[in-house]
């Protein structure tokens, strides 16, 4: 009796715990849109710093990641999840305010570097904990299920955001968004218990990446594919606020440009399973190289905001189905034992990937508009696209593959 009791109980707070992850998830992404989706219009508008500093800035953001976010993982593995994420996130909230504090390129370069080192690793250490709920959960909850708190968050967020700040001071935003942290880091601090399984995030050892890759040359190829699919596609991203800017888009235009693309994510996160087993991950890949190279050619093509918000609806191929896809890919050349590794790489790669293209972009916009740049680079990526199916219709890639 007392076994079926506690096992009611377990359950129970299983659930409670749930709910708790999903409003984290929520709170966090919330915050986040708050200030990323205005952050460089506000670097354009405010101290008025040119697209090439801006490109910088944004590059050293996802750079960052590269190294901080596998340290913070071991650090995780060490002292706890839930102590490292509170760490973090508060940090975070005491530093974004500091923006405020700064007005020219190199003070915003260093700022931001000393600012990622505590906020770059938040999404990867509550991803984790979304992952260890799944696995405490038996596969009854799935990952996707969470994350698409994270999208209405998003979405939510960015659309009040710029609605308020269209009447209000557009320096808000570093107000705005550490308040929002506050409260994820307090329901966190008071709510959340720590659950049994937390296998989820592993070491990153050089070693055996370095095995894995020269293991796996297959493994190798993609990520790199990845890397150049991500440097291309960069300006759809985070610089897609200056995009609109130079549209002449107001902030509350831009704020429902971010709430379409994060809700048009939702239906990925539920169907993304479904659409891999069908038809391959692969093939799902190459299906969101193409979809987002053609909405960068439509963003190249139109001088018109409230038709860039309607092409915003293929962000949800760009990045939910993107992430299902190439997750799918890894996890099945990866062996079990190595899958947070995996992981760890897809990110690396992506990151890596995604700050050159963010100085590239910035590069560019000395000579060309980014609007052009999206066109540019779009044609780029169908060109991807096609060099990858000429390669795997070769007869040197069907005979390695066959060995």
């Amino acid at each position: 009796m007392g076994g079926f009791c506690n096992g009611i109980m377990s359950t129970s707070t299983d659930k409670k715990q749930g709910i708790i992850i999903r409003l984290l998830f929520l709170l966090t992404y919330a915050a986040l849109a708050s200030w990323l989706s205005y952050f460089y219009i506000y670097l354009k508008e405010v101290p008025q710093l040119n697209t090439l500093q801006i490109g910088i800035i944004a590059g050293f953001q996802q750079f960052n990641t590269v190294f901080v976010v596998p340290v913070w993982g071991l650090l995780s593995d060490r002292f706890g999840r839930k102590k490292m994420l509170l760490t973090s996130v508060g940090l975070s909230i005491l530093l974004i305010p500091g923006f405020l504090l700064w007005n020219g390129a190199l003070g915003f370069t260093l700022f931001m570097i000393l600012l990622t080192l505590f906020y770059n690793p938040i999404m990867s250490l509550l991803d984790t904990v979304a992952l260890d709920y799944e696995e405490q959960s038996g596969g009854k909850t799935s990952f996707g299920q969470i994350r698409l708190f994270a999208s209405l968050g998003w979405a939510s967020s960015s659309l009040l955001t710029g609605m308020f700040i269209d009447k209000e001071h557009l320096s808000y935003i570093f107000i705005i968004a550490p308040l929002l942290l506050l409260a994820m880091w307090s329901v966190m601090l008071v709510f959340y218990r720590p659950l049994k399984v937390t296998k989820s995030l592993s070491s990153l050892k050089p070693v055996v990446i370095k095995h894995l890759l020269q293991a796996e040359r297959k493994l190798l190829l993609f990520l790199l594919l990845v890397f150049l699919y991500s440097v291309f596609t960069a300006p759809v991203y985070l610089i897609i606020n200056v995009y609109y800017h130079e549209l002449g888009a107001p902030n509350s235009i831009i704020g429902l440009a971010f709430a379409v693309q994060a809700i048009s994510e939702l239906p990925f996160f539920f169907f993304g399973k479904k659409l891999i087993d069908r038809f391959g991950a692969s093939r799902v890949f190459l299906f969101t190289m193409t979809a987002t190279a053609v909405r960068m050619l439509a963003y190249g093509f139109t001088s018109n905001p409230e038709v860039a918000v309607g092409i915003g609806v293929i962000h949800g191929i760009s990045i939910g189905l993107f992430f299902v896809s190439i997750v799918a890919f890894v996890h099945a050349i990866v062996p079990a034992q190595l899958r947070s590794t995996g992981q760890s790489l897809i990110h690396t790669f992506y990151a890596g990937g995604v700050a050159f293209g963010n100085i590239f972009t910035g590069l560019l916009d000395n000579f060309i508009s980014v609007r052009t740049t999206m066109w540019i680079n779009g044609t780029v990526v169908l060109f991807l696209v096609a060099v990858v199916i000429l390669y795997a219709h070769s007869p040197l890639y069907i005979k390695r593959r066959n060995n």
